[in-house]
């Protein structure tokens, strides 16, 4: 019998096995997805929050912490994490007015910010138009690669004896004396403790041991554009009216450089609704062109997330001795993830004697655009596969992907953590043959396929 199972390979899911491994515990992680992160993880914009209203409720404590930590927890796990900070735009006097009180309203709930003129702020986002106002700037924001960051957790916990299965649905759980049996499409696990970490489906995993809630998807489409350096901060106008049910997107930039602007908030009936509307395209340029002076050059993509709406707060809860949910983890829940996971070992304590392994075992990740003639030099006489390069736009190797192929069956696996693929170039059909090569898989089998056929 295990000794803990958890249902979800996203980043919460994720970063609680990272904690777990870090202990003398039998852990096993059942994903559904081909790879970590390739749900509602891998639709999100990637931002690392500075702050969460309502202060006071849980998801804007463990944000507030999560930030905090996510410096060490990038040098740990090795992800790129880029402080590049937010900066709130007064686009009128009301709002110019209200920014000493928005920053004391700040600084009494712990965070961090500074006031800008108009001049400093026209300095920092150079295409903002000029008749705004001032602006009010919070350092702590920054952005990552949220599919990587989970993955870099993911491989940690496997580094230090997690196991971990893809391709493997819960379809039931049933009690067993103190413990439980959960059935998937991989066989049954028994397990003294189940963490549900299963997004948007976490409902329905609860409902398995008889806990009822309801989670409801809401769907956020991005836009990214080709145009690197059209802003170095995220930019966000200060509201006139705050929307309780989301912070109302920005324009923001992803974890390379390329803006990025969304997500807006629509409420769907599927929860695998990830379509992209001309009229959502539409409505993210009305709402953020006015902002600036011109709109960024070239579209890269755009794409659509869901995430998992449980009422107004996080809903992490022990409704079944050994049962533990982790749900409705909605914005700011990237953020949030390396709180929540210590907030969870914090529970757990009261099952199980948690006795830390004396030596933790710290997987590198090799980012060959990252290196320099040196290392690149190295890195190509210990294995000559990174000196074949498939994606030209991003430097990325063969020996880059073959080893993405192992964290992932699939090929958006592949692409977020390699990065290949994510500008312009036509590397997507040399990806897919590689993945062919190393699973033995026919690429019809291949999640992700459709992308080339």
């Amino acid at each position: 019998m295990k000794d803990v199972l958890i249902v979800g390979a996203g980043v919460t899911g994720s970063f609680i096995a990272k904690e777990l491994s870090k202990y003398h515990l039998d852990v096993v992680v059942v994903e559904r997805k081909s790879g970590p992160g390739l749900d509602q993880t891998k639709g999100c914009s990637g931002i690392i929050h500075p702050l969460q209203l309502p202060f006071g409720s849980l998801k804007s404590k463990l944000c507030l912490k999560g930030n905090a930590m996510m410096d060490a927890e990038a040098e740990e796990l090795g992800f790129t994490f880029k402080r590049v900070g937010l900066i709130l735009v007064a686009t009128n006097i009301i709002t110019f007015l209200a920014i000493p009180l928005i920053q004391l309203y700040f600084r009494l709930n712990g965070v961090v910010s500074k006031r800008l003129g108009k001049k400093k702020v026209l300095e920092m986002v150079p295409n903002l138009r000029e008749d705004i106002w001032g602006g009010l700037f919070l350092p702590t924001a920054g952005v990552v690669n949220p599919v990587e960051m989970t993955a870099s957790a993911i491989r940690f916990a496997k580094a230090n004896g997690v196991e971990v299965h893809y391709d493997c649905e819960v379809v039931g759980i049933e009690r067993k004396g103190e413990g439980f049996i959960v059935k998937t499409t991989k066989g049954d696990f028994e397990a003294r403790c189940v963490i549900n970490c299963a997004g948007l489906y976490a409902d329905e995993i609860a409902k398995m041991v008889g806990y009822e809630m309801t989670i409801t998807p809401g769907k956020g489409t991005h836009i990214v554009f080709a145009e690197r350096g059209f802003s170095n901060h995220l930019t966000v106008a200060i509201p006139l009216k705050p929307n309780k049910r989301t912070k109302g997107g920005g324009a923001l930039i992803g974890f390379d450089g390329k803006p990025l602007w969304g997500p807006n908030l629509i409420d769907v009936e599927s929860k695998e609704d990830t379509s992209v509307k001309k009229e959502e395209i539409e409505g993210i340029i009305e709402k953020f062109s006015p902002l600036f002076t011109r709109k960024p050059e070239g579209v890269v993509a755009f794409y659509a997330g869901l995430r998992s709406i449980a009422g107004t707060d996080f809903v992490i809860n022990q409704p079944v001795e050994g049962f533990i949910n982790v749900a409705g983890i909605q914005s700011p829940g990237l953020t949030a993830a390396p709180a929540i996971a210590e907030m969870v070992i914090e529970m757990l304590s009261s099952r199980f004697e948690l006795r830390r392994k004396e030596e933790i075992k710290r997987p590198e990740w090799i980012r060959l655009a990252e290196l320099d003639e040196d290392e690149v030099r190295k890195a190509i006489e210990e294995n000559e596969d990174f000196g074949e390069i498939v994606c030209l736009c991003n430097m990325v190797s063969k020996a880059e992907i073959l080893r993405a192929v192992e964290e992932g069956e699939c090929f958006d696996t592949v692409r977020h953590l390699t990065w290949a693929g994510m500008d312009c170039c036509k590397c997507h059909a040399e990806i897919m043959q590689l993945i062919e090569e190393k699973t033995g898989k026919a690429r019809k089998e291949i999640e992700g396929s459709d992308i080339v056929w």
